[in-house]
């Protein structure tokens, strides 16, 4: 077993607390064990004027960490689930996840109004269509405009004036100890309003295949698992990736998987559906679930969200 352990991470501090959380239960599993963090630059942080979509989409957080990985510069990878692309390179995966923090996404504001009261043309942040479309589908005046950056950036935004409220995932601001700042109104959306993007909130540990196997097993949770892999076994089927308009959460209780999702396959009218499987913790039938959603949505057996007269 190595001595020595090195992480690639995202410079943001959101990014590096996430890596410190995985480097603490490394630590804590295997006490002889050093890590060290490692951090490294990627296009998705450099290019903050424009879309995600218009120069490759969500992989480029990941691809320089990759490519770290496979020259062998790190051992692992620190992501945030949602985040990751749904191919990886020949050679690597998902050698563990971590526990799901809260899954909720968070509309912030500097003065308390709730999303459904908030004012027409008010100016509403996100970078997420997923988020764009159901918000709008509660409060169908606000204005979106496009926010980049990290937290702390799109917080400071915010309080500049240049928006009335951003959204941001509620796992973020508890990671980085922002949940109970006195400077900032939140309101917490029920997944009825905003479902989650597939993954969001838990933390995947990216290997080399067949590497540090004893390691990454201690530090898994299996639970997060399954629901990671019904989550992106959605979005796979329908030909999404983490870029879609899609939307997909699940949890289990005792043996029951269940799970919710949402797709706008037209990129303006949200389809919804839900369903259940017994998993237990099998990833495998984790992903029939996933599967079984998406050829749900493929045959219109769905909730119909947005569409009225004169859609």
């Amino acid at each position: 077993m190595k001595n020595v352990i090195r992480i690639g991470t995202r410079k943001s501090k959101l990014a590096l607390v996430q890596t410190y959380i995985v480097k603490e239960k490394i630590e804590n599993a295997f006490p002889g064990i050093k890590v060290e963090i490692v951090e490294i630059s990627t296009k998705g942080d450099e290019q903050l004027d424009r879309s995600l979509t218009s120069f490759g989409g969500k992989g480029v957080f990941t691809k320089e960490l990759e490519e770290a990985l496979l020259d062998g510069s790190v051992d692992l990878a620190v992501h945030s689930a949602k985040d990751m692309p749904m191919e990886f390179p020949e050679g690597l995966g998902i050698g563990a996840v971590l526990s799901r923090g809260p899954e909720q996404d968070v509309l912030v504001t500097l003065d308390g109004t709730a999303l459904c009261d908030l004012k027409p043309g008010s100016v509403v942040g996100t970078s997420s269509l997923r988020r764009e479309l159901q918000i709008k589908k509660v409060n169908p005046l606000v204005q979106i405009r496009l926010i980049r950056g990290n937290v702390l950036t799109r917080l400071r935004k915010l309080s500049e004036g240049q928006f009335d409220a951003i959204v941001l995932a509620a796992a973020g601001l508890t990671r980085l100890e922002l949940s109970d700042s006195k400077a900032y109104h939140y309101e917490y959306l029920d997944k009825s309003l905003c479902l989650p993007a597939a993954g969001q909130a838990i933390l995947a540990v990216e290997s080399r295949e067949g590497h540090l196997k004893e390691i990454l097993e201690a530090i898994h949770d299996s639970r997060a698992a399954v629901s990671l892999a019904a989550e992106r076994a959605y979005l796979s089927a329908i030909g999404g990736s983490c870029n879609a308009p899609a939307a997909a959460f699940s949890w289990l209780e005792e043996d029951t998987l269940h799970m919710e999702a949402l797709f706008a396959p037209d990129g303006r009218h949200l389809k919804r559906t839900k369903g259940s499987r017994v998993t237990g913790l099998s990833v495998t039938e984790a992903g029939i679930l996933g599967r079984e959603l998406a050829a749900k949505l493929c045959r219109g057996k769905v909730w119909l969200v947005g569409a009225g007269p004169g859609d």
